[in-house]
């Protein structure tokens, strides 16, 4: 099911006039939901795939990303919003959550699990310290998420660890790295955290579209977004920076979905009210992939004739996501993951499967077997008749022997 065939989409439609219902349904089912069962699945699988593969990289800090106003120092009194707080000193990594906490205790509790199912010597002991760090040969800070949008917020959390001396200094030496590891993100987010310099690495398994990168989302949704979230006073129109990410879970809504979705004023009541998933929206709804024009993607990279074979006969052909990946090159994994609208694990096996096939080369390019095996498969199959014609009327012999 989609977002808007649900109960709840019909009640919120209602609000709009009715010119604009149509860009309010395409806001809708253009949002990456995910259940939250799925969320911690794949942020558990990228943590342990992350320890076999590093497994010069332990023993690993494992700690749910932190809101700044959500961060308590060492007398445990909260710090205040615009506070730049270093990590030890103004602020204790190993806090206790809050009593009404938000995604971060599920990720704590999911940190626990992993713990559990894997030997002790892979992680640093608690209660965290500096002294523990150091003595324990730390070599890996995670820092975990359930969804990076503006960046702003890890970023922040990183520089509470990066403004400590002793932090600065073993990743200068090479003795400690930093990794963040997300569900989803919106690309700028990615790029926001991964270029950060107190990052070493970011790995995400989904890549969540904003507006503007979704083909088949024309102007009217931009319009309506703004037009609404004026007439209903809701604040910035395109949520939290602008940055409009289209991602939703079942325990987790973030601030930066469009106004219109997550604000409430005395005359407008948004889709995801009070910022949260109800049961019954969970479960009627499941999961939601943004719909994908694929062919309209490949037609946009030049590849017009491989576009109409797609669209006029897609049943007949095979390796269609193959030959899609090769005609969007050169593009980066998350652009693909975007323009194809699958999860960056599959792009990733894409590649390394067109790789092996040596149609594309080490850069990411097309070789020459590539170029030609777009060129087979932009043409249609030719069909030879017999020209044999059918004639209903019944055979009777001419000559007897």
């Amino acid at each position: 099911m989609r977002l808007s065939q649900t109960t709840r989409a019909a009640e919120w439609l209602r609000q709009f006039e009715s010119d604009d219902r149509a860009a309010a349904v395409a806001l809708l089912d253009t949002i990456l939901f995910a259940p939250g069962g799925a969320v911690m699945t794949g942020v558990r699988q990228t943590i342990e795939q992350f320890l076999q593969r590093e497994a010069d990289r332990v023993p690993v800090v494992l700690l749910p990303v932190l809101a700044v106003e959500d961060m308590r120092g060492q007398d445990g009194v909260k710090l205040s919003p615009g506070a730049e707080p270093t990590v030890f000193a103004e602020f204790d990594p190993g806090q206790l959550l809050d009593s009404e906490p938000g995604s971060e205790a599920l990720f704590a509790q999911q940190i626990r699990e992993v713990k559990r199912g894997l030997p002790k010597n892979l992680f640093v002991p608690t209660p965290l310290t500096r002294d523990g760090m150091r003595d324990s040969r730390a070599r890996t800070l995670i820092c975990v998420t359930d969804y990076i949008g503006s960046g702003q917020q890890v970023t922040d959390y990183v520089d509470a660890w990066y403004r400590h001396s002793s932090i600065r200094s073993w990743r200068s030496l090479g003795l400690l790295k930093i990794v963040v590891v997300a569900y989803a993100a919106t690309r700028g987010g990615k790029e926001a955290v991964r270029s950060h310099r107190g990052v070493d690495a970011a790995y995400v398994k989904e890549i969540v579209p904003g507006i503007a990168e979704v083909s088949f989302v024309d102007s009217r949704v931009h319009e309506i977004c703004h037009r609404y979230a004026k007439r209903g006073k809701l604040g910035t129109p395109l949520g939290y920076r602008d940055s409009a990410g289209l991602f939703a879970s079942s325990f987790s809504v973030p601030n930066n979905l469009p106004a219109i979705l997550i604000r409430r004023s005395s005359t407008w009541t948004p889709f995801f009210d009070g910022r949260s998933v109800t049961a019954n929206l969970a479960e009627e709804l499941g999961s939601q992939r943004p719909l994908v024009d694929v062919p309209q993607r490949v037609e946009d990279a030049g590849r017009i004739r491989l576009a109409t074979r797609l669209r006029e006969s897609p049943s007949e052909m095979r390796w269609q996501t193959h030959l899609s990946v090769l005609s969007l090159l050169p593009a980066t994994e998350e652009e693909l993951a975007l323009k194809l609208g699958v999860d960056v694990e599959r792009i990733e096996q894409l590649v390394d499967a067109l790789t092996r096939l040596n149609l594309i080369n080490e850069e990411g390019r097309l070789t020459e077997a590539g170029r030609q095996a777009l060129d087979r498969h932009r043409r249609k199959p030719r069909r030879v008749s017999a020209e044999l014609h059918h004639d209903p009327s019944p055979y009777y012999p001419r000559l007897k022997r």
